[in-house]
C-alpha cells in the first residue's frame, strides 16, 4: 500500500508566536502537515520558490505588502489554495475578489473553523477534478451525477455557515446556552452525514453499483 502523501501548508504571519499557535492548532486535528512559516510577503514568495506548498494561511496585515497584492502575485504564478485569516471585517472591494481565496477566516480563529477550512481547501479541489473524470466516463449516469454535485454543494455550504457560526458564537460568548450547543452540534452532525455519502459515492459503491 502506497503511504498517503503529507500535505504542506505555509503560514504566512508576521508573529512568529502567532505562526506557531496557528501550527499547533493543525497539529490538533486528525491530519498530519508539513508546515513550514513566513513573516513577509517577499519571505512567503521565495518559500513557496524552494518548496511549493499544497496550502497558504495568509495574515493579510504583512509589513512589506499588501496582502491582496500578495494572493494576486501568488495565484499569477501558481494554482494553490490560499486561506485568509484577518483581524478585519471583509469591505465591498474585498468581497469582488474573494474568489480568489478558499475561505476568509476571522480573528479569533477557533480551532474546528481552522480545521474544516484547511481541509476543505485541500481536499475540494481534489474531489472536483475526481468528479469530472467520473463525468467523463459515467455520461450515462446523470442523475447520480448531479445528486454527486448536490452533495458537494450543500456540504461546502454547511461547512462555511458551521464556520461562521463559531466564529459568532464562541465559547466565551454562547456561554451555556443549550441551544446554541444543540444547533452547532446539529450542524455539524449534517455535514459528517454527507460528507458519509459523498465517501460512498468516491468509491462507486452506492450509486454506480
Amino acid at each position: 500500500m502506497i503511504p498517503k502523501k503529507l500535505s504542506s501548508i505555509l503560514i504566512v504571519n508576521s508573529e512568529p508566536d502567532i505562526s506557531e499557535l496557528f501550527a499547533e492548532m493543525l497539529l490538533m486535528g486528525d491530519e498530519i502537515y508539513i508546515i513550514n512559516a513566513a513573516q513577509t510577503g517577499k519571505e512567503c514568495l521565495q518559500a513557496m520558490e524552494r518548496n511549493l506548498p499544497d496550502l497558504v494561511l495568509l495574515d493579510t496585515e504583512i509589513p512589506d505588502m499588501d496582502g491582496w497584492e500578495l494572493i494576486g502575485n501568488i495565484k499569477k504564478k501558481w494554482e494553490i489554495p490560499v486561506i485568509i485569516i484577518s483581524s478585519k471585517a471583509p469591505v465591498i472591494e474585498d468581497f469582488i475578489r474573494i474568489s480568489l481565496v478558499s475561505d476568509y477566516l476571522m480573528k479569533p480563529v477557533t480551532l474546528d473553523g481552522l480545521l474544516m477550512a484547511v481541509k476543505d481547501a485541500l481536499e475540494l479541489p481534489r474531489l472536483i477534478d475526481q468528479c469530472i473524470g467520473s463525468v467523463n466516463k459515467y455520461m450515462d449516469k446523470e442523475k447520480s451525477m448531479y445528486y454527486l454535485f448536490m452533495l458537494l454543494k450543500q456540504n461546502i455550504s454547511d461547512r462555511k455557515q458551521y464556520i461562521l457560526m463559531k466564529q459568532l458564537y464562541s465559547d466565551r460568548n454562547r456561554g451555556n446556552r443549550i441551544e446554541t450547543k444543540l444547533m452547532l452540534d446539529n450542524l455539524k452532525g449534517k455535514i459528517n452525514k454527507t460528507k458519509n455519502d459523498i465517501d460512498h459515492f468516491k468509491n462507486y459503491t452506492v450509486l454506480f453499483a
